[in-house]
């Protein structure tokens, strides 16, 4: 699925968690504020009362801020809103897709939410700022209030699920393994006769979107359906076929091979999920002005584990680890004007990082396991020049300075 997901950058790791502390005051027990020295883009968050009631209307507040502590009031407009906050509790059996609107005063996001339950949620807040890179932020929350009796996430027996009368088919195209790249395809149908769902409205400009997030809820992608005409296979982005970008700035680029069948009631994603385990995925569509949201839950087996070959890094390259901790390492000095030759080696497949993208460049590479592919080119300006995974969940730059 093209990550919305941007991508940039979904802070799911350990270690951006780790990042992440709660400034719990007596008047705010939720004020959180997410910290971390090298980043560009944070959010300060607060609600408002402080404490969290199940059952009462909350305030959420988030305020984004630059890396010099300034507020961020120019948010790009991605499908049709500033600012996605998806809800979940920590069993994952409540989900919320909600959108926080600006408060001109101080340029902080708001929207009212009630929490049916008390216990732990996590909030995923999912931004643009402008001329930048789509940033996601996990805040955890606690809610004051009875807690229900926790839901035990199991692996559906099949793909297919019935919510409010709409009929939803999920058919993978591939087998699903973790770091296996693959197309998710839907069909939907109206439940009571059987037929096609010709119906569908679309919601935040789409026919449908798709969330998707791990049991540990480290791994988070919110994503969109494939544009009609889209392709799936090997897309060589060497400048004879540029890569596909929205209008919004997100990568809906797939790869080369048979274009996917589209109609008013069929859609596709594509996606991968990057580790072994279980994954819940929401499924939205829209019907009659009614958003209906169909949860499907997948079991992740482990990807290929033969031992990979040791990394054969030509002379003169700069090597580069691909794993599950990202790229290693993620940021790499050159010079302007001096050929780069980069040597990436993907260690193991748990990972999502399947292919490497430098969208600039027009590069796109498959990273089979094991094996070391090199990327060449010569920077021609100074400045930042960033690469990806094809999920664009993996991110690193090269930092181009002056001779």
């Amino acid at each position: 699925m093209a990550a919305c997901t941007n991508t940039a950058t979904t802070r799911t790791s350990e270690n951006s968690n780790a990042a992440m502390v709660a400034n719990s005051v007596a008047t705010n027990e939720n004020a959180q504020t997410t910290i971390d020295s090298h980043r560009t883009f944070r959010v300060d968050f607060k609600s408002e009362p402080g404490t969290i009631n199940a059952g009462t209307p909350t305030t959420l507040v988030f305020t984004v801020k630059d890396k010099q502590g300034a507020t961020v009031k120019d948010l790009q407009i991605v499908h049709e809103k500033p600012m996605h906050l998806l809800i979940v509790s920590r069993d994952l059996a409540e989900f919320y897709h909600i959108h926080p609107e600006q408060q001109q005063a101080d340029g902080s996001y708001r929207v009212s939410h009630v929490f049916p339950n008390g216990g732990e949620y996590k909030l995923y807040a999912d931004f643009t700022p402008k001329d930048a890179v789509q940033v996601v932020e996990q805040i955890d929350v606690k809610v004051a209030g009875t807690e229900r009796a926790k839901v035990v996430l199991q692996p559906d027996a099949s793909f297919e699920k019935s919510v409010e009368n709409l009929k939803v088919v999920m058919k993978p195209s591939a087998e699903i393994i973790a770091g296996q790249e693959l197309t998710l395809d839907f069909q939907a149908f109206d439940a009571s006769s059987g037929k096609p769902a010709t119906d569908l409205q679309n919601y935040l400009g789409e026919l449908a979107h798709f969330v998707i997030i791990s049991e540990d809820m480290k791994d988070f992608v919110h994503a969109h359906p494939m544009a009609k005409g889209e392709k799936m296979g090997d897309m060589k982005m060497d400048g004879k076929k540029a890569d596909k970008h929205s209008a919004d700035g997100h990568d809906h680029s797939t790869m080369e091979s048979e274009t996917k069948k589209t109609s008013q009631s069929e859609v596709s994603a594509h996606t991968a999920f990057p580790r072994a385990g279980l994954y819940k995925l929401w499924a939205q569509f829209q019907r009659g002005g009614k958003v209906i949201s169909v949860p499907f839950v997948v079991n992740v087996p482990a990807g290929n584990s033969e031992p990979a070959r040791a990394a054969n890094v030509p002379e003169g390259a700069i090597k580069i680890t691909v794993s599950g901790d990202g790229y290693e390492p993620s940021s790499i000095p050159v010079k302007k004007g001096q050929p780069v030759k980069l040597a990436f080696y993907r260690a193991d497949a748990d990972n999502c990082g399947g292919e490497v993208v430098f969208s600039k460049q027009n590069i796109r590479k498959k990273l089979p396991v094991g094996e070391t592919v090199t990327v060449e080119f010569t920077p021609t300006e100074a400045g930042e020049i960033g690469f990806a995974c094809g999920m664009d969940m993996m991110r690193g730059k090269l930092v181009v300075s002056e001779n």
